[in-house]
C-alpha cells in the first residue's frame, strides 16, 4: 500500500509540473502578444506625431515660398509699410512656430551709406550690425558686401534681429552662398539666434531672390543677379512644443536630430540608448531625424502587463490543484468500491466537456463569417476611398494647373500673383489635411466621419472652382469688343430685380428718371447686376428696400444703388474693393471675394469711379459713374 502511495505522489507531482510549465508558457505567450498590441498602438500614434510635424514644417515653407514671390515680383525696393502689409496677409502670428519671416537684401559697401540712410527714414535706429568678439552687437565693420536683415516680423518680438548682417555668421554665410549658388531653399545647421538671450537654440531657411528675367542657370549667373534673400526664423523649442506635448500625454520621450556629412548633431532633447520609433523629417537641404523612445514608466507598463502575472499566478493554483486532485485520484483508485461511481462522473463531466466545445466552436464559425463579412466590407471602403483620394489628388492638380496657365495667360494679374497663390494654397492645404485625416480614420476602423469629411473636401474643391472662375472673369474685363447700342436704364433694372431678389419681401424703388442712351450695354449691365446681387447676398432680413437713382453732369451720369442692409463699418470702405477681401468669412457667405473688385475694374476701365457711403445698421449706398459718350468702344 505504501508503494501506491509513493507512485500516486510522483504522478500527481509530474501533473503539477507540466501544468506549471504550461501555465508559464501561456503567460509568456499572452505577455509577448499584449506588448505586441501596444508597440503597435505607440508606432501609430508616433507616427502621427512626426506627421504633424512635418505638417508644421511644411507650411512654414509655403509661406516663405509665398514672401519669396513678392520680392521676386515686386523687383525694387520696399518699403516697411509695403512689408507689414503683406505681412497682415500671411498673418504668421497664428502660426507660433514660426518665429519670424524676413527681408535679407544684398547690400555692395559702395550702396552701405545711402542704404542706412534710406532705412533710418523708416528707423530711426537702424544700423548694420555684427558680433564683436564677445558676442555683443556692434556696427559691423567695413567689409565688400553685407546682408543684413532689413523687415522682419513679428517685430516686437525680434527687434534685436534687425539689421543684423547675417553674412557675419560663419554658419550662415556658408548657408546663404548655398542657397545662392543651388538657387534653392536652405535651411543652417543649429545656431544661437540674435533675438534668444537664453540657452534656447534656432535654426533659419533661406530662399535666394533673383532680378527678374530668365531663371538663371549656373552658380555664377545666379551670384551675378542675386537681389537678396527672405529667410524663416525658427526656436527648435517653440517648433517641438505640440510633439512634446502629443509624446508626454503617451509617454513617449523626443529627440531631434540632424544627420550631417560629418556626423550626427542633436537639436532637441536628449540622447536615448534604446530608440523606438525613428522617422525622417523633410527640410530643405537638410536630413532630420525623428526620435521617440519609452519613458520608464510607459516602458515598466508595458513590458510587465499586470494580466501576465495573474495568468501566472492562477495557472500555478491550477496546477497545484491539479497534482492535488491528481494525488486523492490516485487514492480513490485504491478503494475499489469508488472505482466505477468515479468512472461515470468522468464519463458525464468528459461529455458536458465534449458539448461545451461542440457549442463553442460552432459560436466561434458563426463569428469568423461575420468577421470575414466585416473584412471584406472594409476592403471595398477602402477602394472607395481610394478612388476618391485619387479624385481628390486630380483636381488639386487640375486646380493648379488652372492657376498656373491663368497666371501666364494675363500680365495684369502680376501685381497680385502672391495674393492669388495664398489664396489658391489655402483650400488645396485643406483639401490635403481632409484627405490625411479620412486615411487615419480608415487606418482605426473609423468610418461614421468619412461623409462629412467628403462633403468638406466637395466645399473646398467648389470654392477652388469659384475663385478660379472669378479670377477668369476679372481677366477677361472689357478685353472684348462690342457695339454701342440704345439702353434703356429703366427697364434693364425692372428685368434684373426679379432676377437676383432672394425673397418677394424686398422692394425696388427707383427715384427720378432714369438715362436713356447709347452705350455699352453687357458692361453696364455687368456692374449693375453684381451691385443687385450684392445687395441682397449681405443683406441681414428676410425683407428690404433697394432703390435706385441717377444724376448727371457734363460728361458722366452718377448712378446709386441704396440698400437698408447691416451697413458697412469706414474702416472697411477701401478694403471691400480689393480682390479676394469679404467682411464675412466664406463659410457664412459663399464667394470669392471678387465681385465688387470686378465691377471697380470695369467702371475704372471707362474712365469712372466707384464709392460707398454707410452708416452701420442703416444700410449702404454704392455710388459709380459712367461716361455719356464712349468715342473708342475698344478703348
Amino acid at each position: 500500500m505504501g508503494k501506491v502511495y509513493l507512485k500516486g505522489l510522483f504522478f500527481a507531482i509530474t501533473v503539477g509540473f507540466l501544468g506549471f510549465v504550461s501555465a508559464y508558457y501561456l503567460t509568456i505567450k499572452v505577455s509577448d502578444r499584449l506588448i505586441n498590441q501596444e508597440y503597435i498602438k505607440l508606432e501609430h500614434a508616433a507616427k502621427q506625431i512626426s506627421i504633424r510635424f512635418q505638417d508644421a514644417i511644411d507650411i512654414s515653407v509655403n509661406d516663405l515660398e509665398a514672401l519669396q514671390a513678392f520680392y521676386s515680383a515686386k523687383q525694387q525696393d520696399s518699403t516697411q509699410d509695403e512689408f507689414n502689409q503683406y505681412m497682415a496677409v500671411l498673418d504668421i502670428e497664428q502660426r507660433h512656430y514660426i518665429q519670424a519671416l524676413s527681408w535679407v537684401p544684398l547690400v555692395y559697401d559702395d550702396k552701405r551709406d545711402e542704404f542706412e540712410t534710406f532705412l533710418v527714414s523708416q528707423q530711426s535706429d537702424f544700423r548694420i550690425k555684427a558680433r564683436d568678439k564677445n558676442g555683443a552687437l556692434e556696427a559691423s565693420k567695413r567689409k565688400p558686401y553685407y546682408t543684413p536683415v532689413t523687415y522682419i516680423s513679428p517685430y516686437h518680438k525680434n527687434k534685436a534681429a534687425q539689421g543684423f548682417d547675417l553674412s557675419s555668421s560663419p554658419t550662415r554665410h556658408a548657408s546663404l552662398h548655398t542657397a545662392r549658388d543651388s538657387g534653392e531653399m536652405t535651411a543652417t545647421s543649429k545656431i544661437r539666434l540674435v533675438q534668444e538671450t537664453g540657452e534656447s537654440y534656432g535654426f533659419l531657411i533661406i530662399a535666394p531672390v533673383y532680378q527678374k528675367g530668365p531663371y538663371p542657370k549656373n552658380p555664377q549667373a545666379r551670384a551675378r543677379l542675386l537681389l537678396g534673400y527672405v529667410t524663416g526664423v525658427f526656436r527648435i523649442d517653440t517648433l517641438m512644443e505640440n510633439a512634446r506635448e502629443q509624446a508626454d500625454d503617451i509617454g513617449l520621450e523626443l529627440t531631434l536630430h540632424d544627420i550631417e556629412k560629418s556626423g550626427n548633431s542633436l537639436l532637441y532633447g536628449q540622447a536615448q540608448d534604446v530608440v523606438a520609433f525613428s522617422f525622417d523629417i523633410g527640410i530643405p537641404d537638410r536630413h532630420w531625424q525623428l526620435n521617440l523612445s519609452l519613458n520608464k514608466a510607459l516602458k515598466e507598463t508595458i513590458e510587465s502587463p499586470s494580466i501576465a502575472n495573474w495568468i501566472l499566478a492562477g495557472g500555478s493554483l491550477i496546477s497545484l490543484l491539479l497534482a492535488l486532485s491528481f494525488y486523492a485520484l490516485q487514492l480513490s483508485i485504491i478503494r475499489s468500491r469508488h472505482i466505477s461511481l468515479l468512472s461515470q462522473q468522468l464519463q458525464i463531466q468528459n461529455h458536458e466537456l465534449e458539448n461545451t466545445v461542440a457549442d463553442r466552436t460552432k459560436a466561434l464559425s458563426t463569428q469568423n463569417g461575420i468577421l470575414n463579412q466585416h473584412v471584406e466590407r472594409l476592403e471595398s471602403q477602402k477602394i472607395t476611398l481610394s478612388r476618391l483620394m485619387h479624385e481628390s489628388e486630380f483636381a488639386k492638380r487640375k486646380a493648379e494647373k488652372l492657376a498656373n496657365d491663368l497666371a501666364r495667360s494675363n500680365q495684369d494679374l502680376d501685381e497680385f500673383a502672391y495674393v492669388a497663390s495664398h489664396d489658391l494654397k489655402a483650400p488645396l492645404r485643406g483639401i490635403s489635411q481632409l484627405s490625411n485625416w479620412m486615411v487615419e480614420d480608415v487606418e482605426e476602423g473609423n468610418f461614421e466621419g468619412i461623409p462629412k469629411i467628403l462633403g468638406m473636401i466637395t466645399g473646398r474643391v467648389k470654392r477652388l472652382e469659384t475663385l478660379l472662375n472669378d479670377l477668369l472673369a476679372y481677366s477677361r474685363v472689357n478685353r472684348h469688343e462690342s457695339n454701342l447700342a440704345l439702353l434703356d436704364c429703366t427697364e434693364l433694372i425692372k428685368a434684373l430685380f426679379p432676377l437676383y431678389s432672394p425673397v418677394s419681401g424686398f422692394k425696388l424703388t427707383i427715384e427720378g428718371d432714369l438715362p436713356t442712351f447709347y452705350t455699352l450695354k453687357a458692361p453696364l449691365e455687368q456692374v449693375l447686376r453684381n451691385l443687385l446681387n450684392n445687395a441682397f447676398k449681405h443683406h441681414d432680413k428676410s425683407e428690404g428696400k433697394i432703390i435706385i437713382s441717377c444724376d448727371e453732369d457734363d460728361s458722366f451720369y452718377t448712378f446709386m444703388v441704396k440698400d437698408d442692409g447691416p451697413g458697412i463699418s469706414s474702416d472697411h470702405y477701401e478694403q471691400i474693393f480689393k480682390m479676394f477681401k469679404t467682411l464675412k468669412s466664406r463659410d457664412e457667405v459663399e464667394g470669392s471675394g471678387m465681385g465688387l473688385a470686378l465691377i471697380k475694374k470695369i467702371v475704372e476701365h471707362y474712365h469712372g469711379r466707384i464709392y460707398v457711403e454707410s452708416t452701420l445698421t442703416k444700410g449702404s449706398a454704392f455710388y459709380f459713374t459712367w461716361p455719356k459718350t464712349i468715342l473708342d468702344v475698344s478703348d
